[in-house]
């Protein structure tokens, strides 16, 4: 695949591009809670004029610092909103989406600029190619359609430079049935809806996923990767109790009972008994002082401590709001090592380690 580069870029301060991507998830969180607040409380042209400056500002702080083949994409895009703001584009939830979408992959790119000087060309240019047409359409009631395509086809490109030979290491294939499959789809589409309402990064469910699988994978004895799946999925259904939660008492009681609920949640779809049992302990730890059970020891699944573990080093490294995506992975690791015998059986912490190091060797590669 081709790459472009953004030389003056990589040539400023480190500072000053660590304030950049810091400028960038800052704008990108806003957007998203206002879509969120659009899609939740109907439309607002006040709401829509806060999501057209906060992508202005996102532009300029792209444009000041060099980044010109992402401006492109920025810029077309605040022409789309622009044009919700005129009138003569009709804001759609399809829309709605591929503005979130879009800025989240213009992040990805930035980040690739960032930590090796180059990205990849194809999504760039697909993303300019597919937005310059659906605000160049004439036909309005079109544009949604067109948006869903450009989602669809930005997702392919995704995931064809994810499975270039490089990352194929850090690849677990996992096996499912056609039943399973069917439940697998509805799994993520949950997630993501959820992720969304929360306000949390939508990378999150499959960063979390792929991690438990290559943990899963060291262990001696792993789990079935189709139950973890499940699990990596389902495991936070229960914390859309909390978008009801009027004070601080009942957003902790939501909190504390959440592990349970989903596992319900769960649990209404059969063959997943062993997912179930994941999701109900994952917040339980090794030494009894967990909840919701209190559970100790060997009575808790093993799956439940893989994905645990999981979900403590994503959320360590990037946030559960993809706000502190440049952390320090090191860092991470040092904090679930901490928890060996404590939160997590040691035997499992090696486990985790060995993931870890292989993730490391395939982005050195």
């Amino acid at each position: 695949m081709s790459h472009f580069a953004c030389k003056a870029f990589s040539a400023l301060e480190k500072e000053l591009k660590d304030d950049l991507l810091e400028c960038y998830v800052e704008a990108q969180q806003e957007m998203e809670e206002i879509i969120n607040r659009i899609e939740s409380e109907g439309f607002s042209f006040d709401q829509l004029d806060k999501l057209f400056r906060s992508l202005h500002s996102m532009k300029g702080n792209c444009s000041v610092c060099f980044l010109d083949p992402l401006v492109g994409i920025l810029h077309k895009l605040e022409e789309i909103v622009d044009g919700m703001r005129g009138g003569y584009i009709q804001y759609h939830p399809y829309l709605g989406e591929l503005i979130i979408v879009v800025v989240e992959k213009v992040h990805g790119l930035l980040l690739q600029i960032y930590q090796s000087h180059v990205a990849e060309s194809l999504l760039r240019d697909e993303l300019q190619r597919g937005l310059d047409q659906i605000y160049a359409e004439e036909d309005d009631s079109k544009r949604p359609a067109m948006a869903t395509a450009l989602l669809q086809k930005s997702h392919q490109i995704t995931q064809k430079i994810k499975a270039e030979p490089v990352a194929t290491s850090v690849i677990v294939k996992v096996d499912f049935t056609a039943e399973q499959k069917n439940d697998i789809a509805l799994f993520i589409g949950f997630s993501q809806k959820l992720n969304r309402l929360l306000g949390y990064s939508s990378e999150r469910s499959e960063r979390i996923l792929k991690l438990c699988q290559l943990i899963n994978v060291e262990c001696k004895a792993p789990v079935n990767p189709a139950q973890l799946s499940a699990a990596a999925y389902m495991h936070n259904m229960g914390m859309a109790l909390i978008l009801n939660s009027k004070d601080d008492e009942s957003k902790r009681q939501a909190e504390q009972n959440h592990p349970m609920v989903g596992a319900k949640l769960l649990a209404k779809h059969k063959g997943w008994e062993a997912a179930v049992a994941m999701v109900q302990a994952h917040k339980e730890r090794f030494d009894g002082t967990g909840f919701p059970q209190g559970l100790v020891g060997s009575l808790i699944p093993q799956g439940a401590f893989i994905l645990s573990m999981a979900v403590m080093f994503i959320d360590a490294v990037w946030g559960k709001f993809g706000s502190e995506y440049n952390k320090s992975a090191m860092r991470a690791v040092k904090i679930l090592n901490f928890e060996s015998g404590k939160g997590f059986p040691p035997h499992l912490i090696e486990s985790f380690n060995a993931a870890i190091r292989k993730v490391l060797v395939a982005k050195s590669q």
